[in-house]
């Protein structure tokens, strides 16, 4: 069972909470300046150290060499969030453990020697970190890990020096986009030191009204001050969020009972739908569901959905390469499933 399939807190604004750890190994030159050799055998300590000979271990866990997967099935992995895009690239001993719940993902021989990523539903940061903790002290125990007195967990790209450590969340926010609040909240956010990104992270743009929210500095604060300030921001937010949509339900409430049910209908009957479009049409069954205007779903259902509609998610659940019409047939009746039930 995945964790998306979970009802989180403050399911209605946060999708996901996800705390990302990065630690590097003492005995090596960081993953960039690696040859192919020192590459292998970083990454065997590492999957070594973390599995060991513990069996209930390997059952819970899988491990994946990215260079034996398929562009589709890589590509999947990123859609889901459980790779980044750099780590789905080709390049020297890419490698990635995975909880088999995928609330938990180490990446290998990425920007860092490892990656340690956990994800929860809703608003839940304070557990993603104790199980990104627990990983990261196993390492630390059984591997040489590069470690300053002065400046903390060294990493390759001097803004995660110190704790290691991004805090972030996915939220929903139709409400602020609506009513042509973002951008305001966008820029003070940037202000404060928190980075404001697309579904994807780094580099994507908003789709379906999802933002990507997170610290952009480590050194000097520990990970309890980056957590507290990260859920002050977020609670705000939320906040912010909600009021804007009682505000618009209740001065324009034909047009919002309007967009969100002509969403909800195509979304039952759609035949070709891009991934695109369909996040578009997502976000508005999303609004219905917390202003009570769709009843029957959760956000458990919609997040299981969203899971499986991007390109290579669809080419790889029916098990075959697709052109853009089969794929975007594939995602209509993968969406009119969810309305069968």
């Amino acid at each position: 069972m995945s964790w998306y399939i979970d009802q989180g807190p403050e399911s209605d604004v946060i999708i996901s909470s996800r705390i990302r750890l990065a630690r590097n190994l003492d005995q090596y030159v960081f993953p960039h300046r690696m040859d192919a050799r020192q590459a292998a055998q970083a990454a065997d300590e590492i999957i070594q150290a973390f599995l060991g000979d513990d069996a209930k271990r390997h059952h819970e866990y899988l491990t994946i060499d990215l260079e034996s997967l398929g562009e589709i099935d890589r590509l999947a992995l990123v859609e889901k969030h459980l790779v980044s895009e750099d780590l789905a690239k080709p390049g020297k001993h890419h490698r990635v453990i995975i909880s088999r719940d995928e609330s938990l993902s180490i990446m290998i021989n990425e920007e860092d020697h490892i990656r340690i990523q956990a994800m929860k539903a809703g608003l839940d940061l304070e557990s993603c970190y104790t199980l990104a903790v627990d990983a990261a002290r196993l390492f630390e125990q059984q591997l040489g890990v590069a470690y300053s007195e002065t400046y903390g967990f060294l990493t390759a790209c001097p803004t995660n020096t110190g704790t290691g450590m991004r805090a972030s969340a996915m939220a929903h926010l139709p409400g602020l986009v609506m009513t042509g609040k973002i951008r305001t909240i966008v820029d003070s956010l940037g202000k404060m030191s928190f980075a404001v990104r697309g579904y994807y992270g780094e580099g994507s743009k908003s789709q379906g009204n999802v933002f990507q929210i997170s610290n952009q500095l480590t050194l000097g604060l520990s990970e309890e001050d980056l957590i507290t300030d990260l859920k002050r921001i977020l609670g705000q937010l939320i906040e912010q969020e909600r009021k804007a949509r009682q505000a618009l339900f209740h001065s324009r409430r034909l047009f919002v009972e309007d967009k969100i049910m002509r969403s909800y209908g195509v979304l039952q009957q759609v035949r070709l739908i891009s991934a695109e479009e369909a996040l578009g049409l997502i976000s508005d069954l999303r609004l219905g569901l917390s202003l009570g205007l769709v009843k029957g779903y959760a956000e458990a259902d919609i997040n299981r959905l969203v899971a499986s509609l991007g390109p290579a998610s669809i080419q790889k659940n029916h098990g075959q390469p697709m052109n853009p019409e089969e794929r975007d047939a594939a995602r209509a009746e993968a969406i009119r499933s969810l309305f069968k039930k």
